[in-house]
């Protein structure tokens, strides 16, 4: 006799709708995550400021320091954003033995964490042939004084393809701004870096050399200044989501420190 068709079963635990009851992917749960260390960076636990007076040695530990962890480090690809694109971001960049090191004699407070953290928002726009122009507005996170301006201008040599990696020239400018004056940077910087892009990863790495021009205005010591170059490397990876692009950089300077950007654009 022929077999009789089965009658399939009802399961006792209903479908769910595509979506729902299924863990995030992981992509969705770093994002959160990134943010929330930002804003952590950005709500230091005690405000501090620059002592009114320093020695010579003092300032010039400082300024060499302080100087590597302000610098304006690209945190992006070599890659040029088009006539469409633009980058709108927000960044904080970690030098986490600055209080323990000399430098930290020219602190008046205490650093959270005994870290020098720098918080900054900003912005680029692509143009015709390959050029960057960026500005970016920042502060030494907890401090009462220290508020930076920067301002770049990227050029793609090499556009990159899918065989190929881009390179590009970049040049940047630092300096500081409002508040009373007691420490005033002003820098300048060039460099060339190299990305390729992987669907969305985007490892890149760069060299540079940058000057730095310090003054500080003591109560009994007058006006002390301090010049120096030093060269600069940094290698970084972004991880390119609908929304948002997330990169993380480790750059080295007079020391090493780590950054994190979280940005959205073309």
């Amino acid at each position: 006799m022929p077999a009789e068709p089965l009658t399939p079963v009802p399961s006792p635990i209903p479908s769910l709708p595509p979506g729902e009851g299924r863990p995030l992917p992981r992509p969705v749960l770093v994002v959160p995550a990134v943010l929330l260390v930002l804003v952590s960076l950005a709500l230091p636990a005690a405000a501090w400021d620059l002592v009114p007076d320093t020695s010579a040695e003092a300032f010039h530990a400082f300024h060499q320091r302080f100087s590597g962890d302000a610098y304006h480090y690209p945190r992006h690809s070599a890659a040029p954003l088009g006539l469409v694109g633009f980058d709108i971001y927000a960044e904080a960049s970690v030098d986490r033995g600055f209080a323990d090191s000399a430098a930290g004699d020219l602190i008046d407070g205490n650093l959270t964490g005994g870290a020098m953290a720098i918080g900054r928002v900003g912005v680029r726009k692509g143009l015709p042939g390959g050029v960057d122009l960026g500005l970016a507005y920042g502060q030494a996170l907890g401090a009462t004084d220290l508020k930076l301006l920067s301002a770049d201008v990227q050029w793609a040599m090499v556009h990159g393809g899918v065989l190929s990696p881009a390179v590009s020239f970049r040049v940047t400018g630092t300096g500081t701004v409002g508040g009373t004056g007691t420490y005033e940077l002003r820098q300048y910087g060039a460099e060339v870096l190299v990305s390729k892009g992987f669907a969305m990863l985007t490892p890149y790495a760069g060299v540079g050399v940058v000057s730095s021009r310090g003054r500080f205005h003591g109560i009994h010591v007058g006006t002390l200044q301090e010049t120096d170059t030093q060269g600069i490397a940094y290698a970084g990876l972004t991880l390119s989501l609908l929304v948002p692009k997330i990169t993380v950089e480790v750059e080295k300077a007079d020391v090493v420190q780590a950054s994190v950007r979280v940005g959205v654009g073309l």
